[in-house]
């Protein structure tokens, strides 16, 4: 039987305890944890004295809904009293499955946190983002000088990210960073998480707590796992971007102004190609104009690419790029075969887009256009989206929906265009096949019309039978038109009053047809619609 020490008697740690007996069945503390959650002291005071068990041993896993051990449930009801009873009598607090520590934290009960300090509890197996949620910067620096490693895996970076609100977070980080890298690190870490994010009230807390925004870091959200493990060359690492490269990424101008780039400390060709619109592009161009053009072309078309579904950019940024002075005028082959890539993989519509904006306004040299488009993959993607013919006679893809302005492209990118034969359409072959067997047309042929034919006789008997006007209107065509058509045929049409001297019963003398010389049209084919009463207008039975 172990010896009962009783806490109100002996309640500090003075001497080392004798550990509590434990049990690998856990069935047998089912009483145990009825009297602690009924609060029943003196039935535990009991218990403890029979050396009967008080806890799971190490290693012994317990399946059950509610709570687990003795200790869980004397903090879960912040019974002080009980606690101390199990801590003095030998119960280890590091052998429970959970984290004393944390419960204490959530409760809010400093007293029970250093009730588990003081009898042994292990600090290093505190959870630090229940640290951090108490905002209580004491507690941050207890666990400091306790040994704790508060940055380990970037956890105050994850809690300086997602809660801005924490400024004794802050204000601790902002303390330590001065004395130990790690803590700059972090600040560093949060303000790109920050920066991409557009939180402006986020990055103002970084840069008052020392966070350098020209310093890289990694990622929260895809950390560097060559720098967890410590494996690679530390000169070919990737050590993150900056909180200036996330703001530019991620397109955020007014975040991008308090950050302050510097050409002396940034590398402005990187955040010129991961620029994401023409607001970013106008900051950096004030600081320092675009070199090495063809990089920055390859990456923005890249990043074009991508962005169908989310992070959207448009052609947009790298015309506000040509907009700032510079001009690609050479390149490697590699490089240009880089770009000619990222075109290819382009959606039709960027596709179209990038390639005007290439061979506008001399912003390219043409013998970098020339290289670009002198394989035939490009060319057969500039025949599908309408720039030219695939081959002669075919026609013009369905997909072009935009001015494309493609003689013009064409002839700066040297492509040229393939000579197809003037082929007329069906009605207008038709037409010309009439022409050349001495046949005159009036009006237009239509879908919904019909077609009759008649000589010049008939329609002078036509035109002699009833107003211009009339006529033309019924066979859908106008009183000018059919005039100039019958004086073409030379038939002559009644002269003006004619109609209203015949309404009034005088007799007025019709001319004769003229004869037409040799050669010329007798036969007319007349395009006339249904009239509305759904009899021909023409009056004249169908060929």
């Amino acid at each position: 039987m172990t010896a009962f020490i009783d806490p109100r008697t002996n309640p500090k740690l003075r001497t080392p305890r004798p550990p509590a007996p434990t049990t690998a069945d856990p069935g047998t503390l089912a009483e145990l944890h009825r009297l602690c959650r009924e609060s029943r002291l003196y039935h535990v005071e009991v218990w403890i004295r029979a050396g009967r068990p008080v806890q799971a041993a190490q290693g012994v896993i317990v399946k059950a809904r509610r709570l687990t051990s003795a200790l869980e449930i004397a903090l879960e009801a912040r019974n002080q009293a009980l606690v101390l009873l199990l801590l003095c009598n030998g119960y280890d607090p590091n052998l429970e499955p959970r984290c004393p520590l944390d419960l204490a934290l959530h409760a809010r009960r400093w007293d029970l946190l250093d009730l588990l300090l003081e009898w042994g509890a292990d600090p290093h197996r505190v959870c630090l983002s229940d640290l951090f949620d108490t905002y209580n910067s004491e507690l941050f620096e207890r666990f400091r000088v306790l040994g704790v490693a508060l940055t380990a895996n970037h956890k105050l970076a994850a809690a300086l990210a997602y809660h801005p609100g924490n400024k004794p977070l802050f204000g601790f980080a902002k303390r330590q960073r001065e004395d130990d890298p790690r803590f700059q690190k972090e600040l560093n870490i949060a303000l790109g998480h920050h920066a991409s994010e557009g939180n402006e009230k986020g990055v103002q807390l970084c840069l008052w707590a020392g966070a350098d925004p020209h310093a890289p870091a990694p990622s929260l959200r895809y950390p560097d796992r060559a720098e967890e493990d410590g494996e690679g060359d530390e000169a070919d690492r990737f050590l993150g971007c900056t909180a200036i490269e996330e703001a530019c990424s991620a397109g955020e101008v007014e975040i991008l102004k308090r950050l302050g780039p510097d050409p002396s400390r940034d590398n402005f060709a990187e955040l010129y190609r991961s620029a994401k619109n023409g607001g970013v592009v106008d900051v950096l161009a004030r600081l320092a104009p675009p070199k090495n053009l063809g990089a920055i072309i390859r990456a923005q078309l890249w990043w074009l690419q991508d962005s169908l579904f989310f992070n959207p950019r448009s052609v947009g940024t790298l015309e506000r790029i040509f907009e700032a002075g510079p001009r690609w005028k050479v390149s490697s082959g590699e490089e240009i075969a880089d770009v000619r890539r990222a075109l290819l993989k382009l959606s039709n519509h960027a596709f179209v887009d990038a390639v005007k904006l290439l061979a506008r306004d001399e912003h390219c040299a043409p013998t970098i256009l020339q290289a670009l488009a002198r394989t035939p993959a490009v060319r057969e993607r500039m025949a599908k989206v309408g720039f030219m013919l695939s081959s002669p006679n075919d026609e013009r893809d369905s997909y072009r929906t935009r001015p494309m302005r493609s003689r013009e492209v064409l002839s700066k990118f040297g492509v040229a265009l393939p000579k197809a034969e003037r082929r007329l359409p069906r009605t207008a072959e038709i037409s010309s096949a009439r022409k050349r067997q001495g046949w005159t047309e009036i009006g237009s042929s239509r879908r919904a019309g019909r077609e009759i034919r008649l000589d010049r006789t008939a329609l002078f008997d036509r035109v002699w039978s009833e107003p211009v006007e009339k006529l033309a209107k019924a066979w859908g065509l106008s009183g000018r038109g059919l005039a100039k058509v019958c004086q073409r045929l030379k038939i002559p049409v009644p002269p003006r009053g004619y109609w209203a001297k015949v309404q009034h019963g005088q007799r007025m003398r019709r001319p004769r047809l003229p004869e037409l010389q040799p050669g010329e049209a007798e036969e007319i084919v007349v395009h006339v619609r249904e009239s509305t009463d759904g009899q021909l207008a023409a009056g004249v039975a169908p060929d």
